[in-house]
């Protein structure tokens, strides 16, 4: 016999029903419109080139989460049902048969509760609006501009949700802020203009980039660099630690970013040291610094001041021979240039012995 029209809709309905529940319990959108890469363990970061409509949050849940949703809403929603009717059966008849025989109290009183409800909704919104309008104003304003610039770069969807895989702080452009981002798996992008639009959009300067690009995990990490001191005396933790520490060879000149030591040690490295910069530009305090610590060492400075003012700390210092006047700086040259000849001399006589000792 000839299947009906309405054969037809029975089957269709039917069938609709059976996929609603299959998704339902898989975990899986009801439309059955999958917008993202969520998948039933894990949780969805950027939207599906074919996906066209709005793309809401509840789309980058992973699937055992919007089964454990569904669930528990409709457990929680079931037992409170049979409780309240439980426990209030003769109560609840009692109170139908009255709002049928005198509806006028049960009108009143659903519009006192419509007014109080419509009353706390918005009392509500509004305080949840002040409380999220920073953060609304920050995805405005960097967020978004962000995702707009990187979106065509990291071959994504605009209509990704940028939160899924920017990961910025309210703070990012402190000392010690970080930066994640989440990147495609595949390597088709380029990191350095990746990285460009991420310093100019979020207008860093001074920072690292750390690519993560092996495994599932893709991203890249954004921190600042940290900055040498403006200043480093003495007085300041750790110093005197740190001279104490540094070998008498290698004098310290100051420490970099991270507290890295910067030095140059004369006798692994060179003998010579030669310092050039500009006018303030600490030459003469480079210059007082390595001396002093030569001189705390047991050797003896000569300092050549011609200026007069440049070294004017070195006057009267023990171990230190400090010469202003053309005639004092001619006769310590001289006395100098005999005891390097001196010393190559020592040298020549040195090498020569070791020379007559060789089998």
């Amino acid at each position: 016999m000839a299947q009906t029209k309405f054969d037809k809709q029975v089957e269709e309905s039917a069938e609709s029903v059976a996929f609603g529940i299959g998704r339902f319990l898989a975990g899986r959108p009801l439309r059955g419109e999958r917008k993202t890469d969520a998948t039933f363990w894990h949780s969805g970061t950027r939207v599906l080139p074919k996906a066209e409509s709005r793309v809401s949050r509840s789309s980058y849940r992973a699937g055992w989460q919007r089964l454990t949703f569904r669930i528990s809403g409709l457990a929680a929603t079931g037992a409170g049902g049979y409780w309240a009717l439980w426990e209030n059966q003769d109560a609840t008849f009692a109170t139908v048969h009255d709002v049928w025989e005198n509806p006028d109290p049960a009108i009143a009183t659903l519009e006192a509760g419509g007014i109080g409800l419509a009353s706390a909704t918005a009392v509500g919104g509004i305080a949840y609006g002040l409380l999220t309008r920073k953060r609304r104003e920050f995805m405005r304003e960097w967020i978004r501009p962000l995702h707009e610039a990187l979106a065509v770069p990291l071959d994504m969807s605009e209509l990704t949700d940028p939160r899924r895989y920017l990961h910025v702080p309210c703070n990012f452009s402190d000392d010690d802020a970080e930066i994640r981002i989440d990147v495609p798996t595949h390597m088709r992008f380029n990191e350095d203009l990746v990285a460009d639009l991420i310093v100019k959009k979020l207008a860093l300067e001074n920072v690292s980039f750390t690519w993560r690009r092996a495994g599932k995990d893709t991203h890249v990490i954004v921190k600042k660099r940290q900055a040498p001191p403006k200043k480093l005396g003495l007085s300041d933790p750790g110093v005197r630690e740190i001279l104490a520490k540094m070998p008498e060879s290698a004098p310290l000149i100051g420490l970099g970013a991270g507290k890295k030591k910067v030095s140059v040690d004369l006798d692994a490295d060179s003998p010579h040291v030669l310092i050039s910069a500009g006018t303030g530009g600490g030459k003469s305090t480079i210059l007082r610094c390595i001396t002093c610590q030569f001189i705390h060492n047991g050797a003896y400075a000569y300092v050549l001041d011609f200026k007069r003012i440049s070294h004017t700390w070195a006057r009267g210092v023990p171990g230190v021979t400090y010469c202003r006047d053309i005639a004092e700086i001619h006769a310590v040259l001289i006395e100098l240039a005999q005891e390097g000849r001196r010393r190559i001399r020592l040298a020549e006589q040195l090498d020569d012995d070791v020379l007559d000792k060789e089998p």
